[in-house]
C-alpha cells in the first residue's frame, strides 16, 4: 500500500535507489551483519547523524542481537559543496567503546573522509572489534583506503537526497534515494 502522497514525494528528482531496493539493502546487509555477529554478543553501534538515521532505524529492527546505539554528529558538506575539513561534533573519547563489538554506519560513502576520521577515533579507544557499514558507496576516487566490510550498493558519483541524506537539510524524508541536479540546489531549494 503507497502512502497517499507518494506521488508528491517524488518532486521530480531522478530516483537512483529506490524504496524497494532500500528495503532489499538494508534486509541483506543485516542478515550479513548477523551472521558475523552472534546473537549473545552486544553489538554497539555508532551512526553518523543526521544522515544514517532512517537507515540506522530500519537496520537496527532487522538484528537480534543485543544492540546499543550512539549518535554521533559530523559534518563534511556545507550545501552541495564539501568542506575542506571533517568536523566531528561529539567527544568521541567519552563512549565507552574499550573491549565492546563496534559497528560504524553511515548513509553513503563519498569520499571516505567522515568514515575514516571516525574510525580513527573509534579505533584509538580499543574496541573488541570495529567494522563499518554504509548502505550506499559513490564510484569514485577516495582520499583515504578505507574499505567498509558492509555496503549496500555502489551509486553514480552524484549529489543523492533522501532516506535520510539532505541538502540543506532537505528532502530527508523521501523513502527512496533521488539526484538532486545542480541546478535544483542552486537555485535555493537546498534551503
Amino acid at each position: 500500500m503507497q502512502p497517499h502522497n507518494a506521488g508528491r514525494r517524488q518532486q521530480g528528482l531522478p530516483v537512483v535507489v529506490s524504496e524497494a531496493e532500500v528495503r532489499e539493502m538494508v534486509a541483506r546487509l543485516s542478515a550479513e551483519i548477523a551472521r558475523d555477529h552472534p546473537d549473545d554478543e552486544v553489538l554497539y553501534v555508532v551512526a553518523i547523524m543526521k544522515g544514517a538515521l532512517m537507515f540506522l532505524a530500519d537496520l537496527v529492527r532487522h538484528l537480534t542481537m543485543p544492540i546499543e546505539i550512539e549518535l554521533v554528529n559530523a559534518r563534511s558538506y556545507q550545501g552541495t559543496q564539501r568542506q575542506s575539513e571533517v568536523e566531528i561534533l561529539d567527544d568521541v573519547a567519552s563512549l565507552p567503546i574499550a573491549g565492546r563489538h563496534v559497528l560504524l554506519l553511515d548513509c553513503v560513502l563519498d569520499s571516505g573522509e567522515t568514515l575514516a576520521a571516525l574510525r580513527r577515533q573509534v579505533s584509538a579507544r580499543a574496541p573488541a572489534s570495529l567494522k563499518t557499514c554504509v548502505l550506499l558507496s559513490k564510484a569514485r576516487e577516495r582520499t583515504t583506503d578505507l574499505r567498509p566490510e558492509y555496503v549496500g550498493r555502489t551509486i553514480p558519483d552524484v549529489f543523492v537526497v533522501g532516506y535520510g541524506l539532505d541538502c540543506g537539510n532537505r528532502w530527508r524524508h523521501l523513502p527512496y534515494v533521488a539526484q538532486l541536479p545542480p541546478d535544483r540546489a542552486s537555485k535555493g531549494e537546498a534551503r
